[in-house]
């Protein structure tokens, strides 16, 4: 990995684990890869980001020392850009209380949820279909969120903003391989 292009490209690799599914625990391994890379990519944007463009984005001179309680360019990042780049927190919260079991770097969703569950489909009653999903939830009794969802949708937003910051390092044609 040598930029914020290819950790995006790993992203777009996990997503495509977690949508190949499989049982419970490849679906748990995927989605955990998928909200770590998610919220990492900030890690390598933030050293690759000028310092106009650090200031401009966080609100905070690049590679000036923070005071204990005051946030760093993580969180100052997630709450100015957290409109156009939402998936950015999900990921990060979703990663850090699974990694760390608790929230770190921010404040944490209130009520948020993770997990994971087998989802049926039936024809003329019978399953025709199981697969694993895992989902996040907002609210205790909240809607389930499929969380391939949520990480495509950070991926968009990850992909406009390397792209419209000038970040973007084109592959060559044979990057898949």
């Amino acid at each position: 990995m040598a930029s914020s292009t290819d950790l995006y490209l790993k992203l777009i690799f996990d997503i495509e684990r977690l949508r190949a599914g499989g049982g419970t625990k490849a679906v748990q391994y995927a989605a955990f890869d998928a909200a770590v890379t998610g919220s990492h990519i900030l890690d390598w944007v933030l050293n690759e980001l000028t310092p106009e463009a650090h200031l401009r984005l966080t609100g905070l001179k690049k590679g000036a020392r923070q005071k204990k309680d005051e946030p760093g360019p993580i969180t100052t990042f997630i709450e100015r850009n957290g409109g156009r780049m939402g998936g950015i927190d999900f990921c990060r919260q979703i990663a850090n209380s699974v990694k760390h079991m608790k929230i770190s770097f921010g404040k944490p969703m209130k009520d948020m949820a993770i997990g994971s569950t087998v989802k049926l489909e039936w024809t003329d009653n019978r399953i025709t279909n199981a697969y694993s999903i895992a989902y996040i939830q907002i609210e205790p009794e909240g809607e389930k969120i499929n969380v391939v969802e949520l990480f495509q949708d950070t991926a968009e937003q990850w992909r406009e903003f390397l792209e419209r910051e000038g970040l973007w390092v084109e592959q060559p044609p044979d990057w898949e391989e």
